[in-house]
């Protein structure tokens, strides 16, 4: 039973469910663009930490 009393089974078109046909191509297309993106941030923080690292390798070297 929902917040207003009501159980939801009325017939009332403005609510969205689950087709049942699986999902939809453009979700899939949004899901790959989603770790698309994902793997991009992973790949430039990866360089970030890899230049930082660079960093003060040469400047303990250099310094030392």
């Amino acid at each position: 039973m929902g917040q207003d009393g009501e159980d939801g089974q009325g017939g009332d078109p403005g609510v969205s469910g689950a087709s049942g046909n699986g999902p939809s191509r453009s979700f899939d297309e949004e899901i790959r663009a989603a770790v698309r993106y994902e793997k991009g941030l992973f790949v430039k923080a990866m360089l970030a930490l890899a230049l930082v690292a660079l960093v003060a390798v040469l400047r303990f070297l250099l310094f030392a």
